[in-house]
Parts: structure tokens; sequence; C-alpha cells
């Protein structure tokens, strides 16, 4: 699919541009994933993430210890132990495992909602400053996702420069 919608843009463009080229056809384009990676607002969007999830790593991480430290005593001492003594212990660490697998799938479950919620404001800001760009810079075009873009066209380092002054100004916008 993206293969067929780069190879509509290129048709697009190569019409556009045929007859255009004369008119002085103005184009940017900008990166996404640098956007993604490299704003001022998906970095601290990402500070944030951890921040909020660190308590819940913890604890995941605790559970997990505690579970394998019984594991590690089961395989050690599972000949010398009491069968109601041993299967307590099993019941335990399989309770015990059990409990960490789902606190790490909610875990995880919770951290992906919340990238794809951070993501969607960064591209929600990242669109407004490329409309603003566009504007102010008299664009006819401006394009994401392209098979190849030169260092001419792409605006890329304008957008995050941008974002990053908009972020000065209005303190956190994504939040």
């Amino acid at each position: 699919m993206r293969y067929f919608s780069g190879a509509c843009l290129a048709i697009i463009l190569a019409v556009v541009a045929d007859g255009a080229i004369a008119q002085g056809l103005k184009i940017g384009y900008v990166d996404p994933s640098r956007i993604q990676n490299e704003s001022v607002t998906a970095r601290q969007a990402m500070e944030d993430m951890k921040k909020e999830f660190a308590s819940r790593e913890d604890a995941l991480a605790k559970l997990q210890k505690r579970a394998n430290d019984l594991k590690t005593d089961l395989d050690k001492n599972a000949n010398t132990m009491q069968p109601d003594e041993r299967q307590a212990k099993e019941d335990t660490f399989t309770n015990m495992a059990r409990e960490a697998q789902q606190m790490q799938q909610n875990l995880a479950e919770d951290i992906e909602l919340r990238k794809r919620d951070a993501f969607g404001r960064v591209g929600s800001e990242a669109n407004a400053v490329i409309q603003q760009i566009a504007a102010s810079g008299n664009y006819d075009l401006i394009v994401q996702d392209v098979a190849f873009s030169g260092q001419r066209t792409d605006i890329t380092d304008q957008v995050l420069s941008e974002m990053a002054k908009r972020l000065g100004a209005n303190g956190n916008p994504g939040k």
C-alpha cells in the first residue's frame, strides 16, 4: 500500500510539476520519523512516560525476582522438602509467575497506549507547524513519507526548530 501511494504521489508530482515548473512550484518534505525521534516534544513525552511507569516497572521487577528466587529454592531443595511444603511453594510460584506475566502484559499495553497518544500529540503539533510554515513560506506542496527527497526540499529541521520554539513559548503543549 505504501509503495502504491508513493507511486501515485510520484505520478501526481510529475503531472503537476510538468505544468508548474515554469510557475515556480515550491515543494517541501518533512521526515516524520525524525519528528517523532528528534523533536523536543517527543523526547519530553518519552521522559514523562519513563517517570510515569517507573514504579510499575520496579514492582514488576521485584515480583519477578521473588518468583525466580522461589523457583531457585524449589529446584535446589525440592528433594528435602515435605510434600505439602513443596506443593505449597510450587503453587505460590505458579501464582507469582502468573501474576508477573499479567502485570507485564498490562504494563506493556498501557505503555503502548500512552506512546500512541503521545506520538499523536506530537504529530498534531507537527502538522500545525507544517501548515504555518507552508503558509508563511508560500509552499505549494509539503509531503511526508516519500522514497527520495533532496536536501533542498527537506524542511524537517525548520519544523523541529519551530516546534522547539513553540514549546519554549507555551510551556508544555503535550500535556
